[in-house]
Parts: structure tokens; sequence; C-alpha cells
């Protein structure tokens, strides 16, 4: 038996070294290359992080620069701020279309569950925050990285959070398979971070379980070990520095301490770094030498939990071009501009003074009416001219710098013209053109948005169908529902009504499960209680506990009928679906397109009786009031449904709105005043035209039943054949 204990143990500690030294030989190659990219050694021509940084925040370096103004063109900030804000000011819109093993009230209710959990995780900044972020990171860098794993929090009274999160990477603490050209074709990712012992005693990142960090112990004792061979330490040391691996240029800029990790003696950093595979998650400490995990990618969905956001695609790199480096040089030009046209007029104002040594120094005095004594006033003081004339063409060299600059950025300018160059501003035809450019790279940025934002929700779903009911007990999530669009279709799908089924039918259903279930024997009075209560709504949710159902539609109407809560059951995030994400709608212009549309469809139907009569002649008529609603809500009316109520119909005549919607030319109803065929069926009503026969199904067919116990399952096979 020892002998056995010995060889487990034996082939435990050979394959966590084995993990280990595959791991630390990426982090040696990623590391250095992401090294080379934050400082820009050995790579002439490009542009670095930390330059980019400068360049950002609008940074000069008094020590280098040549002259005595220190004045920067924040440039490189207004268009890189200016594109985020255009591209990222909404909530994007994302639609799922159903594919194998689900349908469209499927993909409604998980588009709603995704829209919710968007909302939800705000650990870190809100959503918008964090893609604006990526969008920053992405247009200085060339690439952005986030992320995506399941977050659960618990807190004195229970569960805080539960659910999918997304946190933003710092571009210095990521490294990658260096022949990946993107997310997809990445063999490993790694992940640096700076985490305390108490993080990894108490932090789960993966399931709803206890914390599954290994060799805790050995990890306390290297970092004891590490202490007594460093005699510099100071005493009281907080663990590992990150100052090691990089300092933040943006602290540092700030003047503020560039290195905060390692100063916390009460929560000691310790340096962990995680690879991220498709199959398996490795999480180490590189100068510790200790795994602290090797697990199986919990998630199971062969993925790296790695979203990507890049504009720009540069070949055999995983990172895109930087929208900074093409510009970088002229950003300098007309910063050294600036400055040289402010010093040749400070030389101006305060002209330099050349003296002769007949004047005594210590009798020059600065102001008004003061008096020198000089030997020969004629020879002992002169002006010194300057001979520049920098000044004289500063305004057509600006000029042509900043129209330069902004046409390489795609932005509209009040340069020079390229038509006539040094004579005028631009034409309106230069600038409506420069309009469609920028309009142009916006929707090429947009497209490659869309996709990262596509991944986000892709993990997001998958770890929802195996993480958010991994507590069997779990029976359902709530999640609540405020859009009019997604509350009609709900209710129209009868998501919230109650049964259709008469009292003899519900009767003779019970009786019937009643005999499956007990085996033919008479039917209880509790059996028959809790069947009746629960076919008393077409989609019916047991809330209750065990032994006290208690029965609730799926969706249920808050007051004001506002919003709803909407109960999402295990079998509801089953299935395939592909995902469109519409991210125009998050562009800053999205909301006042939509009103246009809305006000001219509006307009069209209330000013041209030819459309209407057109629709009638198909049979088809115009949601006049729906359409109306939505333009008020477009306006800012959260509640427009109140400012309408249903009139009696007179014996008087027919509602003019009614007759110019619902009829056409002359009153005649539907499309027979058009000339078109009639409609074939009733508003609101059957169509006699439409199935030919009646359907012959039982409306009891023999379910599939759990013999033991009355589940929610065969209750809704049963009910649901029954309607």
């Amino acid at each position: 038996m020892s002998t056995l204990t010995n060889l487990d143990l034996s082939n435990s500690t050979k394959k966590e070294e084995q993990a280990f030294h595959e791991c630390k030989l990426h982090t040696d190659q990623g590391f250095q290359e992401t090294e080379r990219r934050t400082t820009g050694k050995n790579r002439i021509g490009s542009i670095s992080f930390n330059e980019a940084d400068e360049l950002f925040r609008s940074w000069i370096d008094e020590n280098t620069w040549p002259y005595d103004a220190l004045l920067f063109d924040p440039r490189i900030f207004t268009f890189i701020f200016e594109k985020t804000s255009r591209l990222i000011s909404n909530k994007p819109r994302g639609k799922l279309i159903p594919r194998e093993g689900s349908d469209i009230l499927a993909a409604r209710i998980n588009n709603q569950l995704l829209d919710y959990q968007w909302d939800m995780a705000t650990n870190g900044g809100s959503m918008i925050s964090k893609w604006a972020l990526m969008d920053i990171n992405t247009r200085k860098y060339g690439a952005s990285f986030a992320l995506c794993k399941w977050r659960y929090e618990e807190g004195p009274e229970g569960c805080l959070f539960d659910g999918p999160e997304m946190t933003v990477l710092n571009n210095r603490d990521i490294a990658h398979d260096l022949t990946a050209t993107a997310i997809e074709n990445c063999n490993w990712f790694q992940v640096r971070q700076y985490v305390t012992l108490q993080d990894l005693k108490s932090v789960n990142d993966q399931s709803r379980a206890k914390p599954i960090y290994k060799n805790l112990d050995k990890l306390k004792y290297a970092l004891d070990q590490d202490k007594e061979k460093d005699k510099t330490a100071t005493p009281g040391s907080g663990g590992d520095s990150r100052s090691t691996n990089w300092i933040s240029r943006n602290r540092a800029i700030a003047g503020l301490e560039t290195d905060p990790y390692g100063k916390d003696s009460t929560f000691k950093t310790i340096e962990v770094i995680t690879e991220y595979r498709k199959n398996r998650w490795i999480t180490f400490a590189p100068k510790h030498g200790v795994v602290l995990r090797d697990i199986d990618n919990p998630y199971k969905n062969n993925e790296i939990p790695i979203t990507m956001l890049r504009y720009y695609t540069i070949d055999d790199d995983l990172y895109g071009l930087s929208e900074i480096e093409p510009v970088k040089s002229l950003q300098k030009a007309i910063n050294a501009l600036l400055c040289q046209y402010i010093d040749e007029i400070n030389q101006q104002l305060y002209t330099p003074i050349a003296i002769g040594p007949g004047v005594r120094q210590h009798t020059l005095e600065w102001g008004k009416g003061a008096r020198w004594i000089m030997n020969n006033p004629m020879t002992d003081f002169r002006l010194v001219e300057s001979r520049s004339n920098a000044a004289q063409y500063f305004n057509n060299t600006y000029s042509v710098l900043v129209a330069s600059m902004m046409n390489a950025l795609g932005e509209s300018s009040l340069g020079v013209s390229n038509v006539q160059p040094f004579q005028q501003d631009k034409t309106a035809t230069e600038v409506k053109a420069l309009q469609l450019q920028r309009n142009a790279r916006d929707n090429f940025n947009q497209i490659f948005l869309s996709e990262a934002i596509k991944r986000q929700l892709l993990l997001w779903h998958s770890m929802n169908q195996l993480l958010l009911f991994a507590d069997k007990n779990k029976k359902y999530y709530i999640i609540r529902i405020v859009g009019g669009d997604a509350l009609k279709y709900f209710q129209q799908q009868g998501l919230g009504e109650e049964s259709t089924l008469d009292a003899e039918t519900l009767e003779q259903g019970n009786k019937a499960i009643d005999q499956v279930v007990r085996g033919n024997a008479g039917p209880g009075k509790e059996e028959l209680q809790i069947l009746s209560e629960a076919s008393s709504y077409k989609f019916p949710i047991n809330s209750g506990s065990e032994g006290t159902p208690n029965f609730v539609p799926k969706l249920q109407m808050e007051d004001g009928k506002q919003g709803a809560k909407l109960y999402v059951e295990p079998k509801d995030v089953m299935g395939n679906f592909d995902f469109t994400v519409d991210v125009e709608s998050m562009a800053l212009n999205s909301d006042e397109e939509r009103k246009q549309a809305r006000q001219a469809a509006v307009s069209l139907l209330s000013t041209n009786p030819n459309v209407v009569a057109m629709l009638a002649a198909e049979g088809m008529k115009p949601k006049f009031k729906d359409l109306f609603v939505s333009w008020l809500e477009d306006l800012g009316f959260n509640d427009a449904e109140r400012f309408f109520e249903k009139t009696p119909s007179g014996a008087g005549g027919q509602n003019p709105l009614a007759a110019l919607l619902g009829g056409a030319a002359g009153g005649a109803p539907g499309g027979a005043a058009a000339g078109g065929p009639p409609p074939t069926g009733i508003p609101g009503g059957t169509n006699p035209n439409a199935g030919g026969e009646t359907s012959s199904q039982t409306p009891f067919a023999q379910p599939p039943i759990n013999t033991s116990t009355v589940e929610q399952p065969a209750l809704e096979k049963f009910f649901g054949q029954a309607q």
C-alpha cells in the first residue's frame, strides 16, 4: 500500500515539474516579446507602449526637449477620445438565431439573459466603460485583451454575485503564443496577476465550489525561504514586486508611486501566472517554482477565455497596427513648430541686450523710466536682433502639418486646401469627402468591434449552459425585463397568461395523470390541488419549496406594467445559437437616426393614404399605435402607453384614424376599395380559409411522466399538448 502511495506521489510531482517547465519556457519567450513592445528595445521605427502612453497623455520630457516652451498640441488624445465616443456611447443590441436544439422563444430568452448579465457585470466598472477602455488600448497599442470568466461571490447573507464577468487586461501583463495571428488559433495565452495569499485561499474563478488552489503550504515556505536568502530585503516586505517586470509609465507621468505592489506586509503580494489552453488551465508562481493549479478547462467549450479587439491586422503578428504609429512623427513636428513659434515670440517680447564693457553691471535696472550709466551709449548698448522668420510662415506650416495629420487619421480638418494649397481653407467638397472617409473608417472599426463582442457573448453563453444551474437545487434564475419590445413579445407568446383549458378538461387531465402516477388508484386531494394550480398557467413555475409548492407564471408583470420578472429554466439555456451583435446601436448618433426613421414612418402612414391602400390590397394593415408609442418612447416618454385608452365604438360612424389605417379611399374596408383581393382573414379573429381541416389530435396523448413524483416537466408536456 505504501509503495503505491509513494508511486502516486512521485507521478504527481513529476507531472507538476513537467507542467512548470513547459509554462516557464512559454513565460520566458512570451514576456520577452512583451517587454520589447513595452520599452521599444530593438524595435526601430515602431512605437512602444510607453511612447504611446506619453503621446496620449501629451507629455514632454523637459530634460531632452530642445525648446524653452513646453507646448503639446493634444491631437492624439483628441482623435482617440472622439473615435471612442462616437463608436461606444450605448449598450449594443444582440440577437440570437436558433440552431440545433433550440427555438425562437429560447433565443429571445437567452438574448434577455445576456442583456441582463451585461448590466450586472460591474466588477471593475460598467461594461460600457470596459469596452471604452478596450477601444482606447487598441488604438494606442494595436490590440487589447479581456479575460471572460465566471465569478461566484458569497457574502454574510448568501450569494452576492453568480454570473459571467469580463476583466480588461493590462497589455504589459499578457504573453501569447508567438506563432498565433488570432486568439482562435492561439495554443496558449498567459495572464500575469499580483494576488495575495488571502485571495488564493478564498477565491474560486471556475465554479460554485471551495477554492481549488493547491500547494499553498509550499508557496508560503518558498516565500519564507526567499526572505531569508535576500539579506537586503526591507523589514516587513510585502512579497513580490511588480517593478521587476515593468514600471508604470502612466503613474510616473502623474508623479505617483510607480510600483504600489509588494509594499504591504499584511497582505503580501505574489506574482501568479495562469496559462490558458483550450483544454487545460495551469496556474503557477514563476519566482517560487510552485504549481498552484493544473485542471481541465472547467467550461468545457474548448476555447481560451480571452476576447481580443484589433482594428488593423498585420501579417504574422497577433497585435495589429497602432493608430498612433503612423502619425507620431507629425505629432512631434507640430509640437516642435509650436514651441519654436512661442520661443521666437518670447524672444521678440523680451529681446536680449548686448552690453559693452563700459556699462556698470550693478546699475542695470529693468523697468519703465530706468536710467543706466554708460561710458558710450551709442556703442555700449544694442538690442540683439534675430534673423529667424519662422513666425512669418507659422500659419501656413502649421496648417499643412495639421491637415496632413488629420487626413492620415481620417478626421475632418480645418487645414489648408489640397486643391489650392497655402491659399484658403478646405472647400465644402473636400470637407464632405473627409466626412465620408471618417464614416468609412468608423464602419470598418465597427466590424471588428462586433466580432470581439460576439466572442465575449459566446463565451458567456457557454458558461451559462454549464454553470448557471450548477447547483442542482436551483430550478430557475430570475432576470428583470424593461424593454417594451421584449415584454410585448413574451406576452404574445403567452408566458404570463393563464391556461385556456376549461374546468372539465382540466379535471379529466388531472384524473389521467393521477391514475398514471398512483397506479390506477383514486385521485388524492393534495395531488389534484397541485395539478390544478400548475395547470392554471400556460408556463407554470414552482417558486415554492418542495413541501409547499407555489406556482407562478413564467413572466410576472410588475406594478404599472413597465417591467417584468422572467423565470429562466435550465432547458431555456440549452441548444445552439448564432450570435449577431448590432454595434451600430452603440454609436453616438444611433438614437437620432432611429428617431428620424420612425418620424418618417409616422408621417408617411398619416399623410399618404396610398401606402395604407397598398397594404390593405395585400390583406395587411399597419399597427399605427405600436409605431406611435415606439416613437414617443424614442422622444423620452417612458410610459407612453398611459396616454392611450380604448374608446367605445359609437353608432354615429367610424373612428377617423381607424378609417385611415383600416380602410381605403371612399371608406371601403380592407383592400376592396383599392381594387385588390378581399382580405383572407378577420383582423383579431380566426381565418376561415386557413388550415383547411381542424386538428384531430387527441388532447391528452400519453406523455412521458415520472412515475415516482409529479414533476414540472411532465406537467408542461401534458398541458402543452392539451393547449
